[in-house]
């Protein structure tokens, strides 16, 4: 609070360790191959974080902000940039247009940055008082040393732009940035992500496009000599995108009277954009960068001394999948065959964390592994990135996601491949999902400074299971005795296979409704306190306290972190509305079922919604989710269902996470994987060797693990021997019996 009043900030907060880092691929031998990671207070971050915090607030809250600008803002992320890129050139492909792109690089943008040029934007943006005062301090007298193993530089002064690893470092190069956006004409279109740059037209004349480009270039040099940053003219080209076939017209656009040069595709945000965008350089690019992270799971994945399942598959999710999932729902637009080449990748990351044999078949490393297919990711992904941004109803891409405005011109030309939101919402269809789910928007929020909801939270020191009913009830008396002078209220959720509901009851008041299907626990909890909240309100009731069991909807209320539930924030700003005209609200928790009169009753009258129609049908997207796993499990069921001559099916015809597949020893959960499969070196070796299947030496009968488990008779001593207790109780032998997951 010192630091704060006096804005100041202490002088050993302002010192930074620079550890220097080789960037890959780059010559040691210059200084520019190296990435500095700066380190600084840990407490000093800290307060940066609240300071930040409550500067977001401000800029978000008025607007102030950049609409396509979509770095390090809440809700936003680079996939809104890559859908709305691809969109434009899909709407250009279909209207027989030329789309030309210019991709931006800023020389050293946070080292350039111009200190009294933020100074001057957040003056100009209304920030007076403190906020400015320790902003002003906090970018003033900054050192750093660089530590080179055990080694520490002298001192140098930082003269210009923001302290490299920041908490605040980014918010304000957003701000010194932000002006960009005002050179940038209506009819050029524009994505902004920190400092990744681009532009794009679109037009049937090719020399509109160049011209107005151009315009929009000498605009934006002018804009970055006044702001004194500089762009790259070896970095920065553009791509020209057409499906006219033949040899395209080439740009002539120049910067500081040099050429940008032109090319055939471009890395934007992680994926690379071709001319036609195919995609196809992408996914070569892609399965080459996955196959380096692979030779991680395959040094730890050895058959006999490796790593167990669980890590490996957690290893792969996070080094190789994580890198097949990005950008996935733009690049899923690819033809089926090119999308195919990535396949590999996933089964063989599949199969070294599992331990599956070479020839193990496709459909059975997904069930093994409870792993879905690269396509029904891309489709997961997709559907939940579409409620994702239609849940935000101020979302740049919100317009782009929901319909395209050439829907019409691309069903009457179908093979041009549509944009995304034509794509996601046929998919939707024909996995008979409703695309437009009724969903629950972020409307108002309470500042950082304000009080959060007050909860008393005292009965929890007692464990429901440990202590005895009649205890808890009379703990929970004395504690009605502490409110005695407030009026009290009961909240409850049910879900059920039927229906979710919930109510709130109190004196002379009870309110039950049902909420959609989808919904979980926690939003009809939530539902519950927002209705006792509502009548509290309404009535002006000036003390009240709400009693509920649910512990998660109050630790959300009380949790400091920036919570993206819709219904979290609405409830806070309506408790923090009521104790601004004198109406004070306390959220207290009960156990539920222990005899409390109060919780009974309106645990009773949330159980009875299902016989009401549906009365409250927004959402939080993220409730979604849940039916839409659901649902993609279902039909993958379905689809395993019809795989009756699998090996698998006959041990596993229930797709699920099976415990016993995991073991400590690496050697026991291969030897099982394979056997269950069905495919061993001893059965299908053969096909690696380019031979003829082989025969049982015995009785000369194909071989295979059933046979050798359950039908070879020169095995039938071995047999009763060691599953003797299935001969014991005269059960007929089964291979689903001997490998399942519960005999």
């Amino acid at each position: 609070n010192r630091i704060w009043r006096e804005g100041c900030f202490p002088l050993r907060w302002k010192v930074a360790n620079i550890i220097p880092l080789l960037k890959p691929g780059k010559d040691p031998s210059k200084v520019t191959s190296y990435r500095p990671i700066a380190l600084t207070s840990c407490l000093g971050k800290t307060l940066e974080r609240m300071i930040n915090r409550r500067l977001r607030y401000v800029l978000e809250g008025k607007n102030l902000l950049a609409k396509y600008q979509c770095g390090g803002r809440s809700s936003r992320s680079t996939i809104d940039h890559l859908v709305r890129l691809e969109t434009t050139v899909r709407e250009a492909f279909v209207n027989r247009q030329f789309c030309l792109s210019v991709f931006f690089d800023l020389e050293k943008a946070y080292d350039t940055t111009w200190r009294y040029g933020i100074i001057n934007d957040l003056y100009n943006f209304g920030i007076r008082g403190r906020m400015l005062s320790a902003l002003q301090d906090y970018l003033e007298r900054r050192t750093f040393h660089v530590k080179l193993g055990t080694t520490l530089s002298r001192e140098f002064v930082q003269e210009n732009g923001v302290p490299q690893g920041g908490v605040l470092s980014a918010t304000l190069f957003l701000i010194k940035i932000n002006s960009i956006s005002h050179v940038i004409p209506p009819s050029v279109q524009y994505s902004l992500y920190v400092d990744d740059l681009q532009i794009s037209v679109s037009s049937c004349n090719f020399s509109i496009c160049e011209r107005r480009v151009q315009l929009t270039i000498n605009n934006m040099v002018k804009w970055a000599n006044n702001n004194g940053f500089t762009f790259s003219t070896e970095k920065t080209s553009c791509v020209l995108f057409s499906r006219k076939r033949g040899p395209a017209p080439e740009p002539a656009l120049t910067m500081y009277d040099v050429s940008i040069q032109n090319k055939a595709m471009q890395k934007f945000l992680g994926l690379t954009f071709d001319s036609k965008l195919s995609f196809s350089f992408h996914i070569i690019d892609l399965k080459r960068k996955c196959h380096k992270a692979l030779n991680v799971l395959k040094v730890l994945s050895h058959k006999s001394w490796g790593s167990d399942r669980v890590c490996l598959l957690r290893i792969y999710r996070s080094l190789v999948r994580s890198r097949l999932d990005y950008g996935s729902i733009v690049y899923g637009s690819a033809r089926a065959s090119t999308l195919k080449m990535l396949d590999p990748i996933h089964h063989r990351g599949i199969r070294l964390a599992t331990g599956a044999f070479r020839t193990s078949p496709v459909l059975s490393l997904y069930a093994e592994a409870n792993e879905l297919s690269l396509e029904k990711r891309r489709f997961s992904l997709g559907f939940m990135y579409s409620l994702r941004i239609r849940s935000v109803l101020q979302h740049p891409c919100r317009e782009v996601v929901e319909q395209s405005r050439f829907e019409r011109t691309f069903l009457n030309k179908p093979s041009i491949v549509p944009p995304f939101s034509m794509r996601n919402k046929t998919e939707a269809v024909s996995a008979g999902l409703d695309i437009n789910l009724p969903l629950a928007s972020v409307l108002r929020t309470i500042a950082p400074w304000q009080c959060l909801p007050v909860l008393d939270l005292s009965l929890t020191q007692y464990n429901k299971k440990d202590t005895p009913h009649e205890v808890l009830r009379q703990e929970f008396f004395q504690l009605q005795e502490k409110y005695n002078n407030y009026i009290s209220f009961y909240t409850d959720g049910t879900k059920s296979n039927s229906s979710v509901g919930c109510s709130a009851i109190g004196p002379s008041y009870e309110c039950v409704r049902r909420i959609n299907s989808n919904a979980t626990i926690l939003t009809a909890e939530l539902y519950g306190l927002l209705l006792a909240t509502n009548h509290i309100t309404k009535n002006r009731l000036p003390c009240s306290i709400v009693y509920t069991d649910s512990l998660s909807a109050l630790r959300a209320l009380a949790s400091l972190e920036a919570t993206k539930n819709p219904l979290v924030t609405d409830l806070r700003f309506k408790v923090s509305t009521a104790l601004e005209n004198n109406i004070q609200i306390v959220f207290c928790w009960v156990p539920s079922h222990v005899g409390i009169a109060g919780n009974e009753e309106a645990d009773r009258a949330a159980n009875n919604c299902s016989e009401r129609n549906v009365d409250i049908e927004n959402i939080p997207y993220r409730d979604c989710r849940a039916a839409l796993r659901k649902h993609i499990r279902c039909k993958w069921q379905q689809e395993w269902n019809s795989e009756v001559n699998n090996k698998l099916y006959s041990v596993k015809p229930i797709l699920q996470e099976w415990a016993s597949a995991r073991h400590r020893e690496r050697f026991f959960e291969v030897i099982l994987c394979r056997l269950r499969i069905g495919h061993t070196h001893l059965t299908h070796g053969y096909l690696l060797r380019h031979e003829d299947p082989p025969l049982c030496e015995h009785c000369t009968e194909p071989l295979s693990v059933v046979h050798i488990l359950l039908e070879c008779p020169a095995y039938d001593s071995d047999r009763r021997f060691h599953f003797s207790q299935f001969y014991r109780a005269r059960l007929p032998l089964h291979i689903a019996l001997l490998l399942g997951d519960k005999p």
